[in-house]
């Protein structure tokens, strides 16, 4: 039954046309983090490690300004495609980096984030004090990353993961870099909870099994522009189902799951007294 299950899910993937839209996990992050700005009341960000840019644009779209920066070359050319219209205003740039070599002395931030990055990064102390100092006094880091050190699989494995954080663990690395005022939200419970399982068998199901055998620089670069059928790109058709209009029951659940361990997602933002 499985075999045929994967051939007939094979077939359908080579005659439908895939495109990248968000799951309804990412969609209840995403809402999240618009939570956080907004009662931060930030009007600049900067990305740090922005991939093909998804956040960036949904930020500009409200009417943020900002840089992305991120050290994958393939990922900064899906971002400037995606971001063309308000690099072409000025109100958004790329920069090829890692965030210890970017240097914009002239400018800072309302809010540095990093969505799913940390846990790529060995120093997550210093990780957090690198984007403090790209951010105005006051402002404040936002940092997303993968939640539950006990829901360690695959996915960890073929991304370049050195770790799942708990809450409590989110809580003390932001106190070590200096940061105050720490807020740990989990978010997308339950709806990524649910779906956790299913997205591990969809990527046993294609070749990112195979990127178990890079270092985990490798596994880095290619991390946030994965094609993963039903899991980082479907069918056109669900937009339908996949947007911010239906899934909003979804995000008003998700609130009453803020204050617990359970997150897959942890979100957290911190202010930089500096």
């Amino acid at each position: 039954m499985l075999f045929l299950a994967d051939s007939c899910v094979s077939c359908y993937c080579d005659y439908v046309k895939f495109i990248r839209i968000d799951p309804p996990g990412t969609w209840c992050h995403h809402e999240a983090v618009f939570e956080m700005i907004q009662n931060s009341g930030a009007r600049s960000f900067l990305e740090v490690g922005c991939g093909a840019a998804e956040l960036s644009y949904k930020l500009c779209k409200m009417g943020l300004q900002g840089v992305g920066i991120d050290f994958s070359p393939p990922a900064i050319r899906a971002g400037r495609e995606k971001m063309r219209e308000f690099i072409d205003k000025g109100l958004y740039s790329l920069v090829e980096s890692e965030l210890g070599e970017y240097s914009e002395p002239s400018r800072q931030f309302d809010v540095a984030m990093s969505m799913m990055v940390m846990e790529h990064v060995e120093d997550d102390v210093q990780f957090l004090k690198n984007m403090a100092r790209h951010v105005r006094p006051g402002g404040h880091v936002l940092v997303a990353v993968p939640g539950r050190r006990d829901r360690w699989g695959i996915e960890d494995e073929t991304v370049g993961h050195f770790r799942r954080y708990d809450r409590q663990d989110l809580k003390d690395v932001l106190k070590k870099a200096s940061l105050s005022d720490e807020l740990v939200w989990s978010v997308a419970v339950p709806v990524a909870n649910i779906l956790f399982h299913i997205g591990n068998f969809l990527i046993r199901r294609t070749k990112e099994v195979e990127k178990r055998s890079l270092s985990m620089n490798e596994q880095t670069q290619t991390s946030g522009i994965r094609e993963i059928p039903f899991k980082t790109v479907f069918p056109a058709f669900f937009s339908v189902v996949l947007n911010r209009y239906t899934l909003y029951p979804l995000f008003l659940v998700q609130r009453l799951f803020y204050r617990t361990g359970l997150g897959l997602t942890m979100l957290a933002i911190a202010k930089v007294d500096h």
